[in-house]
């Protein structure tokens, strides 16, 4: 008995394994589309996503491009503005690369297409004020989809870190909707 339930044992072990790695294998090797607020076919709000800095600012975001997760190569643009107190500012952000990418599955247990996926990505991004043109600030875009099965506390949305300026580190709940199509 000991040795059947030994075997049963290894062979449930082996089939997690395995299909665990052919479901990541599949993750790893997909090239996504996303979109930030963009409209996306009309499904889309075209507003824009928000994040909100510790000290009350809000930035909006828009945009999208593609990103692969086997050559961590993102491309993509869009813009921003950046709301304060004194104001507001305006700008332009281009994806450089891709820093990480966590799938939530795809969209069919919201009865969408098998295509469409949930998840959060982080993109490496240069930022461009459009007052200053000649002003590249590197940033990380963090993309948040809630489609498929998201972790509890995951939140539809962005967030932008302008490295050395300011974090808008909270994503700003309703905002705006994003999404990733894998190609």
């Amino acid at each position: 008995m000991k040795h059947q339930f030994a075997l049963v044992a290894v062979l449930v072990l082996a089939a997690s394994v395995f299909m665990g790695s052919v479901a990541q294998a599949e993750t790893e090797k997909a090239t996504f589309d996303y979109h930030i607020g963009d409209g996306f076919g009309g499904v889309l709000n075209t507003t824009g996503d928000k994040g909100m800095a510790e000290n009350g600012d809000v930035v909006t975001v828009k945009g999208g491009g593609t990103f692969d997760v086997v050559t961590k190569t993102a491309s993509g643009r869009g813009m921003f503005k950046h709301q304060f107190a004194g104001g507001s500012a305006t700008g332009t952000w281009t994806a450089t690369g891709l820093l990480a990418f966590q799938s939530y599955g795809n969209g069919t247990p919201q009865g969408l297409p098998a295509s469409l996926f949930g998840g959060r990505v982080a993109l490496a991004v240069v930022l461009t004020p459009d007052a200053h043109p000649d002003v590249h600030v590197p940033g990380i875009l963090q993309v948040e989809c809630l489609l498929g099965s998201p972790p509890a506390g995951a939140e539809e949305g962005v967030r932008l870190l302008a490295k050395g300026i300011i974090n808008f580190n909270k994503t700003v709940i309703g905002s705006g909707e994003t999404v990733f199509v894998m190609r």
